[in-house]
């Protein structure tokens, strides 16, 4: 997994912002605000349902003037859609088809992704890495202070 003070790996991903699709690219983003970059496992599992509901009911505003949120996972463009619009995200859901976790080191060896945050600064550069310390356990809700904590640093 990468770590604080490593590069960021920029990619170019499409993706779904409410009725709209694009593509996103990291660096792009990163020039404007700093961005959280969410991998989550599937669209529709329950505790990737429960991490990007925290993620989209965190107060980015208390934080910090500016920052995006990139949720990034394999699927499709439809179910990332829908699952965008089930839960109302204020941030792009982007679909994940060249493998961009495993750049970042969050692929598990059954290629599923790992749940996971990474905060990149404007440089491109990793100022915060966190993955599911337990990603099976049985509890749905991840804690996402550290994420927090770590915005509330820049």
């Amino acid at each position: 997994m990468l770590e604080t003070g490593e590069p960021a790996p920029d990619f170019d991903l499409d993706g779904t912002d409410g009725a709209t699709t694009g593509a996103y690219r990291l660096s792009a983003a990163a020039r404007q605000a700093p961005v959280v970059v969410a991998f989550y496992t599937a669209d529709f599992e329950p505790r990737c349902t429960a991490y990007l509901e925290a993620l989209r009911d965190t107060d980015w505003g208390d934080l910090t003037d500016a920052i995006a949120v990139l949720g990034v996972a394999p699927g499709s463009m439809d179910d990332h859609r829908q699952f965008a619009a089930d839960l109302d995200l204020p941030f792009p859901l982007l679909v994940d088809h060249p493998g961009v976790d495993g750049q970042f080191g969050v692929q598990r060896p059954d290629g599923s992704t790992r749940r996971a945050a990474f905060l990149v600064d404007r440089r491109c550069r990793v100022e915060f890495a966190w993955a599911d310390p337990e990603p099976d356990r049985d509890t749905v809700a991840p804690d996402i202070a550290p994420i927090r904590s770590a915005v509330a640093r820049l």
